[in-house]
Order: structure tokens, then C-alpha cells, then sequence
């Protein structure tokens, strides 16, 4: 993952999500938005000339298309369920969701990008409806949240914070295939033998038949504007 962690209040520079400006259905609305950009883009690298280009990390410690992906799924799915949780309980604590340990435990890396990219629009559908409802008091309701430390949060600060997540993790997956992604180049086509008429040339295997000049002009000027 990116060595510098982003930041959970204020002003994001490297994304430029802002934790202060914004109202919630407009948030909401761009996450659900963003959510679907994220899977179009590993889709479209998973259904490209080289579909292994999705889990490639660009640095050992920058993770791949694909295990973004994962983390925003899996980011999506987790706060649906610690809104449920905050409207259930009167002073939520929210379990860790050790970000890094699934990568591996959960073996980011080798699932399918088809069904990650499905998953994730899912998951940002169900959270998005959970959101949009959510009234004044509740979105002021704290709990105890662990990331990046231990502290109360409330709820509206919750959605604002997914928001941001799938917002930075969009772009680095853009960013990553930007940079990964083979140019598509056309494969040059064949050089066709030219043809004689019948009957003008020797059938031996030694002789090659004569052209007339204006017939390799024309011949030349065929390829350099590339007629078959």
C-alpha cells in the first residue's frame, strides 16, 4: 500500500477529497459514482491485451489494481455494516478491520476482477442507500472507531471518511493501469508476393518474374498509404 497514509480530516492533497465541504447526498452520490469507475477500470484492464496487468504491483510496496479494488469492496462492505451497527447500539465500538492483513489472508492478488468489480458496485449500492436515510441526530451519533487511532467518531464523519476511501483508492487505481497498461499497437500486416499474369513466366524455381516499372511504382505507392 502507498507508504504515506492520507490524512482523515480536513483537505486531502494528493486526491483532493475534503472532509468539510460537501452535503451528504452529494457525497453520497459521488461515492456510488466513483464506486462504479473503479470497477470499469479493472474490467476493462482484466478484458485488455494482457488481463494479468491488474495484479501487477508497480512497487513492492504499492499495491496492485486489483488488491485496491479489494480494499475499496471490502472498505464499502465494512461501513455498511458499522452503520447498522451505530443505529443498533448506544456507544459502538467498531472491531478493527485490518486493512493489511486481508490482503493476504484473504488473497487479494488471485481473486477474479470480474467478480471483485461486481461485488464492489454492490456493496457501494447498499451503502449508498443506508446513507442517503440517515437523519441529522443519527448522522451525530458517535462511536469508537480505530483508524488511523482510536478515537469517537461520528457517524456523518464515517460516511465523509468512505467517501474519501473510495475517492483516493480511484485514483490510484487509474493511476496504476495508467502506468502498467501496454499501448495497443496494430500488428503490421503481411507483405503480400506479387502476382503475374499467366503464362509470361518461367514455372522453374531458379527465375524470378520481371515487373514492369509502372507496376512497382503503383505497388509502392500502395504500401506507403498502406492498401492491401
Amino acid at each position: 500500500m502507498n507508504k504515506r497514509r492520507p490524512p482523515v480530516d480536513g483537505l486531502c492533497d494528493e486526491c483532493g477529497f475534503n472532509y468539510d465541504t460537501g452535503d451528504l447526498q452529494g457525497t453520497v452520490t459521488t461515492l456510488v459514482r466513483q464506486s462504479a469507475e473503479c470497477s470499469m477500470a479493472l474490467t476493462k484492464a482484466a478484458a485488455g491485451p494482457d488481463a494479468d496487468v491488474v495484479r501487477i504491483r508497480p512497487e513492492p510496496e504499492v499495491w496492485s489494481a486489483i488488491e485496491y479494488a479489494c480494499h475499496v469492496r471490502d472498505v464499502l462492505e465494512v461501513q455498511r455494516f458499522r452503520i447498522a451497527q451505530c443505529l443498533a447500539e448506544d456507544r459502538p465500538v467498531y472491531a478493527p478491520m485490518d486493512r493489511t492483513g486481508r490482503v493476504k489472508q484473504a488473497k487479494y492478488e488471485d481473486q477474479d476482477p470480474m467478480e471483485v468489480a461486481a461485488a464492489l458496485m454492490g456493496f457501494a449500492r447498499e451503502f449508498g442507500a443506508a446513507a442517503r436515510v440517515l437523519t441529522p441526530p443519527q448522522l451525530g451519533k458517535l462511536g469508537l472507531y480505530n483508524y488511523p487511532v482510536r478515537a469517537p467518531r461520528s457517524l456523518g464523519w464515517i460516511i465523509r471518511h468512505t467517501a474519501h476511501e473510495i475517492q483516493h483508492h480511484r485514483q490510484d487505481i487509474i493511476n496504476i493501469l495508467a502506468e502498467l497498461e501496454p499501448p495497443i499497437i496494430p500488428a503490421p500486416k503481411p507483405a503480400q508476393p506479387e502476382e503475374t499474369e499467366a503464362g509470361t513466366a518461367d514455372d522453374s524455381e531458379g527465375d524470378v518474374p520481371r515487373v514492369r516499372a509502372s507496376d512497382e511504382a503503383e505497388g509502392l505507392a500502395e504500401r506507403s498509404t498502406g492498401g492491401s
